[in-house]
């Protein structure tokens, strides 16, 4: 399979071209974790606009990588310093060049994950941090669909219930199997958690209804059961 191809595709008007935005979890991830001032690079960062937009309009330094050359000139057109790459397992840095890297909704798409952590790794500060998300596919609403519709959503865009075997999400995570990803890289995990679920968005009926930000109750179970209420599985770590 041409992988390049395949993002090319994805990353075009007749593909699914997931624009983004930062959403409240992960702006409190880089709130909390990423200093104004400090050197981010974003790896797999499509059109820059999940991250690149918000980190360089807070006074973080911002450079961004993807694999797909649409995703790149959209970037760039937004004014992000962004970079092709032929694939996260090799970037073009000096060792110990970041203060912090981020891979948002990344991992799951990758054929080595455990390569590109290494190379993350590499390419950070020693008392650099790295975030990133992945979908929790043991999230309550996926625990429905299995065990009483029957039905497999992979979670990769809007057609993945329809077309499973189609959807472009490759590797699926759990909070223990993230745990085991981590312990078998150079980096060492400081958090772990759930995030972006929600009762209301979660179900299309009721969808209509809910709000950008969870309850207040949501979070709590949340934050206290993460691999049921988590949409989300958010890390943290250090070099």
């Amino acid at each position: 399979m041409d992988v390049t191809k395949y993002y090319e595709q994805y990353w075009s008007d007749d593909g699914f071209y997931p624009h983004g935005e930062i959403w409240p979890a992960l702006q409190e991830l880089y709130e909390t974790w990423i200093p104004e001032g400090a050197s981010v690079l974003d790896v797999g960062c499509g059109d820059g606009r999940t991250s690149g937009t918000w980190l360089a309009a807070t006074g973080r330094s911002y450079r961004g990588v993807d694999t797909s050359s649409n995703a790149v000139a959209d970037a760039r057109k937004a004014g992000l310093d962004v970079t092709k790459i032929d694939d996260a397992s090799t970037l073009p840095y000096e060792p110990d060049t970041f203060d912090a890297v981020v891979c948002v909704e990344v991992l799951e798409h990758l054929f080595n994950p455990t390569s590109a952590l290494s190379e993350i790794a590499r390419i950070m500060k020693p008392s650099g941090v790295f975030i990133a998300t992945v979908p929790n596919i043991v999230y309550w609403r996926s625990r429905l669909d299995y065990f009483f519709l029957g039905r497999w959503n992979p979670l990769g865009d809007t057609l993945s219930v329809k077309e499973p075997w189609r959807d472009p999400h490759i590797r699926f995570f759990t909070i223990p199997s993230m745990r085991r990803l981590i312990a078998s890289s150079n980096l060492s995990l400081v958090h772990i958690g759930g995030q972006s679920g929600g009762f209301l968005k979660s179900l299309p009926v009721l969808r209509k209804f809910s709000k950008q930000k969870a309850s207040a109750i949501y979070r709590i179970l949340e934050k206290s059961f993460p691999a049921l209420f988590g949409y989300r599985i958010e890390i943290v770590c250090r070099k």
